[in-house]
């Protein structure tokens, strides 16, 4: 413990002795523990009795759903946990007393990012126990709960880094919240949104009625590896390899051969490198701006 961030102990601590953490750490596992009970419920007993028969496909299914709570809880706890670190300490006017200290810019930003998303991947942990009870009807194996864990802490640092890079940048914690929800929600909603505009453009002019269909059904060319840095492609992904159910456009990326098949063929890993390759180009950037230099130049010209 002695070689740790103090900026992390410091945070950790803040964050962790509090009843408000150890509420939400029950309610969240709760919620989690009734929704296997419902679907549980429903699967054996209520199904065997109406059809005389048991679909245990319907574990899958409270694999895939309670892995995408998770993984939303994920995307929209993290940049609202992140976005008031560093600029808190500026309303709070610690912030210079702070870089006044031997601690460097980039280890308070890592500090404060790690000390932000601790808590959320500590819900995450908390919860694999109830995760873990597909294990009884099989289907899902221990390494995929490896991988499912993976991914969100990927997830979680990659939004994390896009939240202290803002709350470096911005003057108010209001600020920094809305830029960091807007970054999350332009790379995880509109980039797809935006890239099947651009195959809807072609197709259209290209292909007719036929290629309005198809477009449907995957996006073509080089496009495809901006989609590497939005999550919620990498979690389409992971429960394509893990369950065989995924949205259609995960399955047709390698049909053109070439960059796309062989995306299509290691798509989890390339994403997760790419997000990391992001977040440490966003806390590099934080931890420039927070600079004495460039934090006094930025204050000056305020």
């Amino acid at each position: 413990m002695r070689h740790l961030n103090p900026v992390y102990k410091i945070g950790l601590k803040q964050s962790a002795r509090t009843k408000k953490m150890i509420m939400l750490l029950l309610v969240y596992n709760l919620l989690l523990a009734g929704l296997g009970l419902v679907v549980f419920y429903l699967t054996f007993d209520r199904a065997g009795r109406v059809r005389e028969d048991v679909a245990y496909s319907g574990i899958l299914t409270l694999y895939s759903v309670m892995a995408a709570m998770e993984f939303v809880m994920v995307l929209f706890i993290v940049p609202a946990s992140t976005a008031g670190a560093v600029v808190g300490e500026r309303e709070k006017q610690t912030l210079d007393i702070l870089l006044s200290t031997k601690i460097t810019p980039l280890h308070i930003v890592v500090g404060k990012l790690a000390a932000s998303i601790s808590m959320v991947i500590l819900l995450v942990v908390s919860s694999m126990p109830v995760l873990s009870v597909v294990f009884s009807i099989g289907g899902i194996v221990l390494s995929n709960l490896f991988t499912f864990l993976l991914l969100l802490v990927v997830t979680a640092v990659y939004i994390g880094s896009l939240g202290i890079f803002f709350s470096v940048c911005c003057r108010k914690t209001t600020g920094a919240t809305v830029c960091a929800y807007l970054a999350m929600i332009a790379m995880v909603f509109l980039l797809p949104v935006v890239l099947f505009f651009f195959e809807f453009l072609e197709a259209f002019s290209g292909g007719g009625y036929w290629g309005i269909r198809n477009v449907m059904y995957s996006i073509s060319g080089k496009r495809v590896i901006f989609l590497l840095f939005n999550p919620l492609f990498s979690f389409v992904s992971m429960l394509r390899d893990q369950v065989g159910r995924g949205i259609t456009v995960m399955n047709s990326i390698g049909s053109e051969g070439g960059l796309q098949y062989f995306l299509s063929q290691h798509w989890f890993a390339a994403s997760m490198l790419s997000q990391l390759a992001v977040s440490v180009v966003m806390i590099a950037l934080a931890a420039h701006y927070l600079s004495p230099g460039g934090y006094r130049d930025r204050s000056a010209r305020g």
